[in-house]
């Protein structure tokens, strides 16, 4: 792999294919699932991010990409289930 391609990957430009994913997780003797990124995670952007320094340009906009895994995701959407029942159950009482 070139250093352009190598590079789109590591800035999540480019998606890592599975072939990609075990022959990294055969170089690292490791699992591919300790290794691998679930498609499933998101990808957050913030922009108009001030510190030039960090991040990336995006069409002329500074920014920082976080990746969020999808466990932390399920966890918050399971509180805000939770939320949403109890808003519902005070609507009962109050109703």
């Amino acid at each position: 792999m070139d250093v352009s391609n190598y590079n789109r990957r590591e800035k999540g430009q480019a998606k890592i294919s599975t072939t990609e994913w075990e022959k990294l997780s055969q170089m690292l003797e490791t699992p591919v699932e300790d290794i691998f990124e679930s498609e499933e995670s998101y990808i957050l952007v913030f922009r108009d991010f001030k510190d030039n320094a960090v991040g990336n340009n995006y069409q002329g906009v500074n920014t920082i990409t976080y990746s969020v895994p999808e466990h932390l995701l399920e966890t918050q959407r399971k509180y805000i289930q939770k939320l949403e029942e109890e808003i519902a159950e005070l609507k009962k009482l109050l109703g």
